[in-house]
């Protein structure tokens, strides 16, 4: 950056007086964080975020074949769905740089909200005013259990049983546990043992493992079905259909890369 260490280390001592705290711990080899850098750190990432977008936004006015495509999605989506469609969009697309990000539902719409991404795709409902939502498929949770539970072979479940079961779900913030525990008191159905994962496939592996009963998306069940390892309950009647949704900040700049992704998403079944 032709920055002397001299004259970094005044600059940075400028910074610091103006905004009152330590950003640094001098070591006799090197710095590192204060907490309060920390802090500071997490809303610089924001920032560059915010750049590539900003850059992103530029290209697209001249070309819309260029710049840096950010994305944020939920769990199902981003392991299900959507890596084909990115390989799909850079070959059509070689000059674009793409980047995901994969987390709740929660967390993709506040990543919308601040501009860290260009666009958001989520399973769950939508708490937010500030974010336009665009369905774009419908999908289901299914009850599923390992084919060694006491249940797989059953053709009726009683009340008393599925409240007797441990419950896996995911972490708060996420669609799909919003979703569940939904269903559950619709059904007035008391949720007595849980154990939370912050991803689906953790949650696939417990059950495997041992007993429990967790609602989980078809999308992602091929596998686990066609082996054998985990069963679909068809008999507890208990099925969740589910919108999956984009989602944009309000009076967004029309992006036709975004716009190129939707069409991707919306043809896929």
């Amino acid at each position: 950056m032709h920055i002397s260490q001299s004259a970094l280390s005044r600059e940075l001592k400028v910074f610091e007086d103006r905004l009152g705290v330590t950003l640094f711990e001098r070591l006799p080899r090197g710095m590192k964080l204060t907490p309060e850098g920390g802090v500071l750190e997490s809303y610089a990432e924001r920032l560059f975020d915010i750049a590539k977008n900003a850059e992103l936004a530029m290209r697209e006015i001249v070309d819309g074949k260029a710049g840096h495509l950010s994305i944020g999605a939920s769990n199902t989506i981003g392991t299900y769905i959507l890596p084909p469609l990115i390989v799909e969009l850079k070959n059509t697309h070689p000059d674009v740089q793409v980047s995901l990000f994969i987390g709740n539902t929660e967390q993709v719409c506040k990543g919308v909200e601040d501009m860290r991404f260009n666009l958001g795709l989520i399973e769950g409902p939508v708490h937010n005013s500030n974010l336009v939502v665009e369905p774009f498929r419908v999908d289901e949770l299914l009850p599923v259990v390992s084919a060694s539970n006491q249940f797989s072979h059953q053709n009726v479940i009683t009340k008393h049983e599925l409240e007797c079961q441990c419950l896996l779900l995911r972490e708060n913030g996420s669609g799909m546990r919003e979703l569940t525990l939904d269903l559950f008191n619709q059904r007035k159905i008391k949720v007595k043992d849980v154990i939370e994962f912050n991803n689906i496939e953790a949650i696939k592996q417990a059950l495997i493992s041992g007993d429990g009963i967790a609602w989980l998306p078809s999308v992602g069940m091929k596998i686990e079905f066609e082996t054998g390892v985990l069963t679909y309950l068809s008999g507890l009647d208990m099925e969740i259909s589910r919108t999956l949704s984009a989602v944009r900040r309000k009076n967004s700049t029309r992006n036709t890369l975004v716009d190129h992704l939707i069409r991707l998403l919306s043809a896929t079944r």
